[in-house]
């Protein structure tokens, strides 16, 4: 666990430095997000129980196809379950939805029922090195890179994440990804974003 923890945090800065030197390459492709999901909460649902979280994903029968990279959305996915894994646990409860949007697209809604986020914080979130000043994230290792990272990553694929406050206490992070259409190998440069423009 500690391995897979550091090569995480690894990985974290080395994106870092790629995004700030514009040499970070993307290779998209069409993915079917149900499987992924599943494979990548297998893997993850030990070390989430672990942390005191019970694991609940509610993931449509048909397949979900989406134009991404799949290691980035990985890393973004990875990151965010990081996140509630360390803050959220006292909550008790995580769950995973993935919705497909009706013009195409989709979005993966990450739920938990931990402290949430106070209002004056939500603003900087998603600011590189940002960390919410309190009790929780003093007791818990981070740098600040990873919802930073989750964002830069998405948006220069064309999509987002975004936070929004839970009904009933909790947070929700929304992670946005686009339609798939027919795509080739862009290892070497970024796709167009929302409105049309590079990243």
């Amino acid at each position: 666990d500690e391995s897979q923890r550091l090569t995480r945090l690894v990985n974290n800065v080395l994106d870092f430095s790629r995004l700030d030197q514009h040499r970070k390459h993307y290779r998209v492709e069409p993915l079917e997000l149900g499987a992924f999901l599943r494979n990548l909460l297998q893997d993850q649902r030990r070390r989430i129980e672990e942390a005191g979280l019970q694991l609940d994903a509610a993931l449509p029968d048909a397949p979900l196809t989406v134009a991404t990279d799949r290691d980035a959305l990985e890393q973004a996915m990875l990151n965010l379950l990081d996140n509630a894994a360390k803050y959220a646990a006292a909550g008790g409860a995580l769950r995973v939805e993935l919705i497909p949007h009706p013009n195409g697209g989709a979005a993966i809604r990450i739920l938990d029922r931990g402290p949430g986020i106070p209002p004056e914080h939500r603003a900087r979130l998603f600011e590189t090195f940002y960390r919410v000043d309190d009790t929780l994230t003093a007791r818990q290792p981070g740098t600040g890179l990873g919802l930073s990272l989750a964002r830069r990553m998405l948006r220069e694929l064309g999509g987002d994440v975004r936070f929004e406050p839970r009904d009933g206490g909790g947070a929700v992070f929304i992670v946005e990804l686009p339609r798939c259409s027919v795509v080739s190998d862009q290892s070497h440069r970024r796709p167009a974003g929302p409105d049309g423009t590079k990243g």
